[in-house]
């Protein structure tokens, strides 16, 4: 019906680099649509913050490793094993970089917990361009191979456009708005009730998708503008100041300005920056760089942070 949308929720369960700190977790990011949960890294403690976020771990049906550091994939062990130790029967579907299969192997058997009680799915990308790696009827989601010091990847969930049903044309036309016809007539269709023929065309609109972009842990890389083109939300790294500028190219990390300059470039409607180095307390001097650049909506993230798209 017009003006219907699918819930659509991002929450931010970990903030921080390579160490965690008092108060940010290492990366891990919970994206919610339409029933389904998917989880975005999965570093060190992200079961627990799932837990304080009161989110259901067994709702996650996909899992997307950006790389195979340590501060984005330790708390993943702990994960499968509680997912098991609590009966979980879907399945569940791993994207990452080449080799994910045979890590979570030796996961497994490194923790004396080789089979499950679910089906384990491993997607392996190699890809270096943009490039789709999932895609349903409602949505797609894309990959790019970042740049980093080991095989890294960015992500993109586009929805796809639908066609809503216009329910003030039909009232004027003394329609019902609910009936079984509307069905086909969303999927295009024109259809007849209670003898009046409707036209798909002047009963319905299209309402445009919204789209998400993730990247964690990369240096600044033109591409990514690509990944993240028009999306209304944009969560980035930004690791370092630009004063240490030398730090973050050490690292394979970006600094606020360029993680701002991206945004720019990709037109963003929200830029979202996170993953920040302990050594800032407080987030004020790197919010200070980025705006000086991005000046569109503009976030520095928080752990569980709660983002509505």
């Amino acid at each position: 019906l017009k003006g219907l949308c699918i819930n659509m929720k991002l929450k931010i369960l970990g903030t921080s680099s390579a160490f965690p700190t008092k108060n940010r977790n290492q990366t891990a990011a919970l994206f919610t649509y339409s029933g389904e949960s998917f989880l975005f890294d999965c570093g060190e403690g992200t079961q627990r913050q799932i837990r304080i976020a009161r989110e259901n771990p067994q709702k996650i049906t996909k899992i997307f490793i950006s790389h195979w550091h340590g501060d984005h994939v330790l708390g993943l062990p702990g994960l499968l094993m509680s997912m098991a130790m609590n009966q979980r029967k879907n399945p569940l579907e791993i994207y990452g970089p080449k080799g994910t299969g045979k890590k979570i192997a030796v996961i497994m058997k490194a923790y004396e917990h080789e089979t499950t009680n679910y089906k384990l799915i491993v997607h392996e990308l190699s890809n270096i361009k943009l490039k789709t790696i999932c895609e349903t009827d409602k949505y797609r989601i894309n990959a790019l191979k970042l740049k980093h010091p080991i095989p890294c990847f960015g992500f993109s969930f586009e929805e796809k456009t639908r066609l809503r049903i216009d329910t003030a044309y039909l009232k004027s036309r003394e329609i019902p708005t609910q009936h079984i016809g509307l069905k086909r007539l969303q999927r295009g269709k024109d259809v007849t009730i209670e003898g009046k023929k409707i036209s798909a065309k002047r009963a319905t609109y299209a309402r445009h998708g919204k789209k998400f972009a993730i990247t964690i842990d990369t240096a600044y890389y033109a591409p990514i503008a690509e990944l993240a083109k028009d999306a209304d939300l944009f969560v980035c790294e930004a690791t370092f100041s630009n004063k240490v500028k030398s730090s973050a190219e050490k690292g394979g990390h970006m600094t606020t300005k360029e993680a701002a300059r991206l945004g720019k470039q990709a037109k963003v409607k929200h830029l979202v920056l996170t993953h920040f180095s302990q050594r800032y307390r407080s987030t004020k001097e790197l919010e200070q760089e980025a705006r000086s650049v991005f000046k569109g909506k503009l976030t520095m993230a928080k752990d569980f942070m709660e983002l509505k798209i």
